[in-house]
């Protein structure tokens, strides 16, 4: 075993284990449990459109899990260092909402994760750039209250408006983190590091665009009573972008693979799009 894993990565897998340990309590404590895992993406969601900013765009902070060996970019060890944490600090907004604890708690569990980064910057296994741990205290106090007021809505019910933004937040974690990175980090899929000065910039703005050009035609072409050959065109619209983006070197499809991986970024999306659906329907 890498000696790194016991320097960093079992830190973040600790972390890991006690987020999957809160999903599995939360969920056996909700009274309607496809409900509380719709809200759960959506609260990862919310977390993952943030630390897209702080993170990517405006480089808060960095990760050190060592947890990939030779990915493609070694910025995707510091995005699965990111994970654990998001996952994590979702996990336990979710588990105050649903089990309805008391407003303390929620500075409580604040505090918990300002000591949990204190731990990591200590271990030398996280670092700030310009970002403040007081700022995860505030930010993830106000979160709590934010998810409560979330939850509330939409047990009682929401317009499609809100409807809609919830089942896309939760688009995140279900398409981006699962296909798209994944396709990234087996060096199926890559993104142009030339669009801007900065390569990492360049690289995630692009995956940014594709993603919510995606989100927004699938979540248009299953809610809204289109006729099918404003769908057919809508679909082609998706394939035509991939197709420039392709011949202009934005993106990069492994040889051979166009037709199959552009096929499954689409379907997958609207797949996901019918998932968080069900999922909210079961309110």
């Amino acid at each position: 075993m890498n000696s790194d894993f016991w320097t960093n990565t079992i830190w973040y897998v600790i972390l890991g284990l006690i987020t999957v340990l809160e999903i599995v309590y939360f969920m056996s404590k909700s009274e309607n449990r496809s409900l509380t895992l719709a809200f759960y993406l959506t609260i990862l969601g919310i977390t993952l459109n943030f630390e897209t900013i702080i993170l990517i765009f405006l480089e808060g902070y960095t990760y050190y899990p060592k947890l990939l060996q030779n990915p493609p970019i070694q910025f995707h060890d510091v995005l699965a260092g990111n994970l654990f944490s998001q996952f994590s600090v979702s996990a336990t907004i979710v588990l105050a909402t649903v089990l309805n604890l008391r407003y303390y708690w929620y500075f409580i569990l604040a505090g918990i994760y300002g000591l949990i980064e204190t731990l990591f910057l200590a271990l030398g296994i996280y670092s700030h750039n310009w970002y403040q741990t007081w700022m995860t205290v505030v930010l993830l106090t106000l979160s709590f209250w934010l998810a409560k007021i979330i939850y509330l809505k939409i047990i009682k019910g929401v317009k499609p408006i809100y409807y809609y933004g919830y089942i896309y937040l939760g688009l995140f974690p279900l398409d981006n983190i699962t296909l798209n990175w994944g396709l990234m980090l087996t060096r199926h899929i890559d993104y142009s590091t030339t669009l801007f000065s900065d390569p990492i910039h360049s690289r995630f703005f692009i995956v940014w665009f594709l993603f919510n050009l995606l989100a927004f035609s699938c979540i248009v072409i299953h809610f809204l009573r289109l006729n099918k050959i404003y769908k057919f065109l809508m679909i082609a619209m998706l394939y035509f972008v991939y197709y420039i983006g392709y011949r202009l070197n934005l993106i990069w499809i492994k040889e051979g693979w166009f037709l199959l991986l552009s096929t499954a970024s689409i379907l997958w999306m609207y797949l996901s799009v019918v998932i968080m659906d069900q999922l909210y329907k079961s309110r």
